[in-house]
């Protein structure tokens, strides 16, 4: 099978138990017709849903299937089934005089005639050909098909439970539904049906109806409440046809059987008072013309029987009538001949006496017909009372419903338009107060509602371009700011070491001078041991001097090539770098718990650790110590390293200085180094956002400083 494209909602445990229920009923149904003896316990209840119903239960049971697993052409098969049994059933209670007998067709699929004809009742006709439409237009899982199918599955429930409470209740009269009522069955299945729809497509509905205009949600709204006013009106219509076909009935049998009878009685009357009236007085008879009288009356009586006949109620009455009448009249012939004779008293006798028996007996059977024709009447007051009263209830359950309905399709509407306005202020306030990040709704929609969030989407991009724009000049002001005080450092540090500079380099270079006229002067005594010594001292002010202006570049350059990202594993660095340059055996390197492994920057924080490392190892003063590095992260940012020794410590008056340029805390010619140790390391952590501190007190010392846990590579711009 052709599978319909669905991106929508799965299927629903739900509709797929109703669709079971749905085949299981039909299908049970089906058997109860063909076989009422194997289900004869429940053949008389299960009977009662017609035989063209129950395949209409199966075909809704096998679209519900078919929406769910989206199978087009068994979708469209049970469409087409619903509509062929709805329709031709519609045309069969319409147009009688086509005579369909449509519920009559599955009788030649029985082996047995059934106990009783349960035809397809016209509500479960109208609502299976809503049923058809539903299918065909629930196959869709967006756009306005789902809002469409939605609509059909509340009227479908609108009617089922019209039919329902009227049947329950017993306000619809039999000619409504021309005698035909709605199964109970029957009705839960088609409510069970339209919910499981409407449940399925509830939710596309809604969206696809919140997409839409304003004017299009009120049109759908009048159009559906449309429907329900004409659906108010048909009924209504065919009240006032049931209340007009009572009247005619009335008018046309009983009425008019009571007189006929009554223009009966009273010229059967008329005649016999002539022919006792000649009786008393027999010259009267040539005045009354009894013969033509009698001729008028059979004629007149004959026509009147004609309409008493009418009434099977009245035929045997009607015969009666007609042969008392004509014995009467073989009577009047009979004993008008006598009076034509001369035998006065003998017509007297005839007529006085068996004359009038029949007479008698004419007007008890004529008064006969009156009091059922009388009783007919009241029968037919007595329904046409009840049809008012129950046309009356009808039209007041039908006009709550309608109201009831109404008032759910205007929340419906104005829900849907206050939620997404709502949805659109709080959006708005939220822009208003600075959140120009949030996701717009309704940006995907058309009309009026996508286009206000559309344009509250510009209103939040420019308002975000501008605190970008008010952020990236902020963020140049403080670059500025940062750059204007690295500029003043950087200047305070040029000052500085043009200062020291000038007196660190002027002082060997005033040594080197001071030993070349030493050493000429020992060549001048012949002093050569003096010359050697001499030399030798030359030589390490130059070594000194050439170590000064190494670390000078050092210096200049930290912080402006950085080198590559890689894995530094601390405890593996702290141990090689210990190990190179360790030169006292009796010193030895402690590493902390947990010390960590992360990605960095690898050339600047090795040169940290080896210039700790040999400060640490340069001042140490025993023969045997210990130094030892520990780690721990701060917070997401920084980790905190600290490298320790037991060395002889810095005195407090010195710990602010030892970080300067060019510091030492013993002369040089006793302790070789440039005094740039310390001051490298400051700024090389201070270059990537740390900083650096020294705690000691009394013997030992511990230098702390900070670390970045994620570093990108810095350029070289300078």
């Amino acid at each position: 099978m052709h599978s319909i494209v669905n991106n929508g909602n799965p299927p629903y445990l739900a509709s797929i138990i109703i669709s079971t229920l749905l085949l299981l009923t039909g299908s049970c149904v089906l058997l109860s017709w063909h076989a009422p003896n194997l289900f004869s316990a429940i053949y008389t209840y299960s009977t009662l849903m017609a035989y063209n119903t129950a395949i209409a239960f199966i075909a809704c049971g096998l679209g519900l299937i078919a929406i769910n697993t989206r199978k087009h052409l068994l979708l469209v098969v049970s469409s087409i089934i619903l509509f062929l049994i709805a329709i031709l059933s519609l045309l069969d209670v319409i147009f009688t005089s086509v005579n369909l007998h449509t519920n009559n067709w599955f009788e030649i699929f029985l082996s047995e005639p059934p106990a009783h004809n349960q035809p397809i009742s016209p509500a479960t006709s109208s609502v299976l050909l809503l049923a058809g439409l539903t299918l065909l237009f629930a196959r869709c899982t967006t756009g306005n098909p789902t809002i469409v199918a939605a609509l059909l599955c509340i009227l479908m429930i609108f009617i089922t439970l019209a039919t329902v409470i009227g049947q329950g209740f017993s306000i619809f009269p039999t000619l409504l539904w021309l005698g035909k009522k709605m199964a109970p069955q029957t009705a839960i299945g088609l409510l069970a049906f339209a919910g499981a729809v409407l449940y399925l497509r509830y939710t596309d509905a809604i969206h696809a109806f919140n997409r839409l205009n304003f004017f299009s949600r009120l049109n759908t709204g009048f159009i559906f409440m449309s429907l329900l006013f004409i659906g108010v009106g048909s009924i209504g219509v065919l009240q006032i046809n049931n209340v007009a076909t009572i009247s005619q009935k009335l008018y046309e049998g009983p009425l008019q059987t009571h007189n006929a009878a009554l223009h009966i009685k009273n010229q059967v009357g008329k005649l016999n008072r002539t022919l006792k009236d000649i009786a008393v007085n027999p010259s009267l008879s040539e005045q009354r013309h009894v013969v033509e009288l009698l001729e008028q009356t059979q004629t007149y009586l004959q026509q009147e029987l004609e309409v008493i006949r009418r009434d099977p109620l009245n035929q045997s009455y009607a015969e009666q009538v007609h042969t008392l009448f004509m014995q009467w009249r073989t009577f009047i012939r009979q004993s008008y001949a006598e009076l034509q004779a001369g035998d006065i008293e003998s017509y007297r006798n005839t007529t006085l006496n068996i004359g009038q028996v029949h007479a008698a007996k004419l007007e008890v059977l004529c008064d006969d017909i009156l009091q059922l024709a009388q009783e007919q009447m009241i029968s037919f007051n007595k329904e046409a009372v009840s049809t008012t009263t129950n046309a009356g209830n009808l039209m007041l359950i039908v006009i709550i419903g309608f109201l009831f309905v109404g008032i759910l399709v205007a929340g419906l509407i104005t829900r849907s338009l206050s939620w997404q306005l709502e949805k659109l202020r709080h959006a708005m306030l939220d822009i208003a107060g600075g959140n120009t990040q949030l996701a717009i709704p309704f940006c995907d929609h058309p009309y009026e509602i996508g286009d206000m969030a559309k344009t509250l989407k510009v209103f939040a991009r420019n308002i975000d371009e501008r605190k970008k724009s008010a952020q990236l000049l902020v963020q140049h002001q403080q670059e500025l700011e940062k750059t204007n005080l690295r500029l003043a450092q950087t200047n305070k540090e040029l000052e500085t070491f043009a200062y020291v500079a000038s007196h660190d380099l002027k002082s060997p270079l005033r040594g080197i001078a001071q030993l070349s006229t030493w050493i000429d002067e020992d060549l001048e005594e012949k002093e050569f041991s003096e010359v050697e010594k001499h030399t030798q001292m030359l030589r390490n002010r130059i070594h000194r001097m050439e170590k000064l202006l190494d670390d000078m570049l050092v210096f200049y350059r930290a912080g402006k090539v950085d080198g590559n990202i890689t894995r530094v594993d601390l405890a593996h660095m702290a141990k090689e770098l210990f190990e190179i340059q360790n030169t006292k055996s009796g010193l030895q390197l402690e590493l902390g718990s947990d010390l960590p492994t992360f990605d960095t920057l690898s050339t600047p924080f090795e040169q940290i650790l080896r210039n700790l490392f040999s400060n640490a190892i340069k001042h140490h003063d025993l023969e045997r110590g210990i130094v030892r590095i520990e780690a721990r992260q701060l917070d997401d940012e920084f980790y905190e390293i600290s490298v320790s020794d037991n060395g002889p410590g810095i005195p407090a008056k010195f710990q602010e200085r030892v970080f300067g340029m060019f510091q030492t805390l013993k002369p040089r010619d006793e302790l070789e180094g440039s005094g740039m140790g310390l001051a490298l390391i400051k700024k090389i952590v201070e270059t990537y956002g740390g900083n650096i501190s020294v705690y000691s007190e009394g013997r030992g010392c511990r230098f702390t400083f900070t670390w970045p846990c994620t570093i990108k590579r810095k350029q070289d711009h300078d």
